[in-house]
């Protein structure tokens, strides 16, 4: 089953975009050109995230996703209960 969530990325500025997750990991996907090919079509698999947060940001939800290997993606979501459900169930942190 696909949950489709609308979500902004926040890497050099804020791109627009989508998360679809699925029972494996949530993919982060955006149609904008100029944006780098890794983070096209960005991939996180549950059992690679370590941790993840939730802040409010003048009035927007970010989430903050820790990779096992390091790595750190914030991402503003706009179904913001809904998606922290999504991982509190999914990882295993």
């Amino acid at each position: 089953m696909k949950n489709y969530y609308i979500a902004s990325i926040c890497r050099n500025g804020i791109i627009g975009g989508a998360i679809i997750a699925d029972d494996g990991g949530i993919s982060y996907k955006t149609g904008k050109l100029t944006v780098p090919p890794e983070l096209r079509d960005l991939r996180m698999e549950y059992r690679d995230i370590r941790d993840f947060s939730k802040k409010w940001v003048l009035c927007f939800p970010v989430f903050t996703i820790d990779m096992k290997d390091g790595e750190t993606y914030k991402f503003i979501i706009f179904s913001p209960g809904k998606f922290h459900s999504l991982l509190f169930e999914k990882v295993d942190r």
